[in-house]
């Protein structure tokens, strides 16, 4: 008998353990990469965008589901590293609370505009028709209106037949309108039939009333201020109430002083300042920048531009990669379409192996400058040396000839348009043949039994050695922060450590994936990789290596 309920009691509370197993990490992974935004992309998510950032991220993602962290702790480090704007979703606190109750207050105040309208639609057609008048004078309205004057409102004469002349000059026009929307399809046959006789029988009792009333010196000359100010105490002594245009006027004008204010109060409180150099771009909820931040001022602006563009420049030109993707990102902060900005984007994209990252980036330039020659020249190069589209790269670079002067940075470009032109005329070759005669191009990857050994942190270096030299520095090195396994890489003289040499012959290549980021140290546990093929000439493709040694 105890075993029996033991077992009705274990049938039972299975299902409900079974329910509270976590979901799938797939189904998990799809959701929060659902609510992030691909930086290199035009407001796709990472579940959605095909770029390689997009799959590094997915990557992450998944590394740290792995590790127990939750989709709240996950999506907490992407707004540390990149700032709210990588949430497709802004949350609803500071200055994004703001932009989820505004379109509520419109929606709010549409809808009572909407109900005043109609309810004073209602009320016009609930009026009764009006009461019969002269049709001679109707005829005479008729003709006036007919004919192509243009009758216009004097609001400076006065006068009880100025008044007069003057609701008669506004009834006409209405008429005229009213016959234009109708001629024109703009007035429905029974609307039309429903405001004609309506304005027609107004402007015949007015003209009635001209026609029975004296003619009169109309004068012009304005009242004075005194004239004025005693005229409005007399309406207020006989009870009549103050204009309503003054009420709607000075009812706006508190609106309006009440909800600057507000916003203002709201804006202060959702500003911040930057916390140090690698904070994000977007800084808390609306700029990330509280005082000495980017001034709204446009000539400050332009300074700050200015200013970020020599900062992102100088890095770039001592390899800096984080300091200048900092400059170039707060750069697109302030002018989103500049194309300087995107193009050093692509060009530092290139650098760390993030192809389709810096196409990307190459087009979004070019879309907003199509004649950008560093823009042309990147593109050129990443369609050439990492797509091998040789007729893009032709078409880009060709493009770049016509465009600069004659000289060495032409006769350069020239020079890799021929090598262009050889290359098509040469039939494919295998795998291993050489592609491009200045660069080594592969994957990396990592033997399964030392994944649980990585690190986000880790830094990878991609070593050269000249064959004849096992001493001394290397020929050339390249460094990637936070690489993604596998990765695909490219290297070429940009990456040489001494300018001069000549970056050609067999070489020896390793890489190490590095614990403190230096290249000077060897730091115990740092994974290593040997190519197993080693020495290869420069300009072979498909040097694959895997990270199978523990330092």
């Amino acid at each position: 008998m105890p075993s029996l309920v033991i077992l009705v009691l274990s049938l039972l509370v299975l299902p409900t353990g079974l329910q509270a197993q976590p979901t799938d990490l797939e189904e998990q992974l799809r959701a929060i990469s659902k609510e992030l935004r691909c930086p290199v992309c035009q407001n796709l998510s990472v579940a959605d965008s095909p770029s390689e950032m997009a799959q590094q991220m997915r990557a992450l993602v998944l590394k740290q589901l792995k590790e127990g962290k939750s989709p709240e702790q996950i999506k907490a480090y992407f707004v540390s590293k990149y700032g709210e704007w990588i949430l497709l979703s802004p949350t609803t606190k500071g200055f994004s609370l703001l932009v989820w109750i505004l379109p509520f207050i419109a929606l709010t105040g549409g809808i009572i505009f909407v109900l005043l309208v109609a309810r004073r639609w209602v009320q016009r057609k609930g009026e009764s028709r009006p009461s019969e008048v002269d049709p001679a004078l109707i005829q005479r309205v008729q003709q006036d209106v007919s004919t192509e004057r243009v009758w216009e409102i004097d609001p400076e004469i006065e006068g009880p037949r100025a008044h007069l002349l003057n609701e008669q000059a506004r009834l006409y026009t209405e008429l005229q309108e009213l016959e234009f929307d109708y001629q024109a399809g703009r007035l429905s046959e029974s609307d039309y039939q429903d405001l004609r006789p309506r304005y027609e029988a107004q402007a015949a009792k007015v003209l009635r009333e001209l026609d029975s009333s004296p003619a009169e010196a109309m004068s012009k000359k304005r009242p004075h201020r005194a004239e004025r100010q005693a005229k409005d105490a007399g309406q207020a002594q006989n009870g009549k109430a103050p204009s309503r245009r003054g009420w709607i006027f000075a009812a706006t004008g508190a609106f309006l002083l009440v909800f600057g204010v507000t916003l203002g109060i709201f804006l202060s409180k959702s500003l911040r300042p930057r916390g140090s150099e690698q904070d994000s771009i977007t800084g808390d909820f609306l700029t990330g920048t509280g005082p000495g931040g980017l001034s709204a001022d446009p000539g400050m602006r332009r300074a700050d531009l200015q200013s970020l563009l020599t900062q992102g420049h100088a890095a770039f030109e001592r390899q800096d990669w984080s300091q200048a993707i900092d400059a170039f990102k707060k750069v697109l902060a302030i002018d989103s379409d500049r194309p300087e900005a995107h193009t050093y984007m692509g060009l530092i994209l290139t650098q760390a192996g993030h192809v389709d990252g810096a196409l990307l980036a190459f087009n979004r330039a070019l879309s907003t400058n199509p004649e950008y020659p560093l823009a042309l020249w990147g593109k050129g190069m990443v369609l050439y040396r990492d797509k091998g589209d040789l007729s893009g790269a032709r078409q880009n670079l060709q493009k770049l000839v016509s465009l600069l002067p004659s000289g060495k940075e032409r006769f350069e470009v020239q020079k890799t348009i021929d090598e262009l032109t050889n290359r098509q005329a040469t039939p494919a070759k295998s795998k291993q043949s050489v592609t491009n005669p200045s660069r080594i191009e592969g994957t990396i990857s990592v033997d399964s039994k030392l994944k649980a050994k990585l690190d986000s942190g880790d830094a990878l270096f991609i070593i050269v050695r000249s064959a004849n030299s096992a001493k001394g520095p290397p020929l050339a090195v390249k460094k990637i922060d936070r690489p993604v396994f596998p990765l695909s890489y490219s290297l070429g003289p940009e990456n040489m450590m001494m300018s001069g040499r000549p970056f050609g012959g067999k070489v020896n290549v390793s890489v190490r994936l590095d614990r403190d980021g230096n290249a000077l140290t060897r730091e115990p546990g740092s994974l290593m990789g040997t190519y197993e093929k080693n020495p290869v000439e420069i300009g072979t493709q498909g040097v694959d290596i895997i990270l199978d040694q523990v330092l």
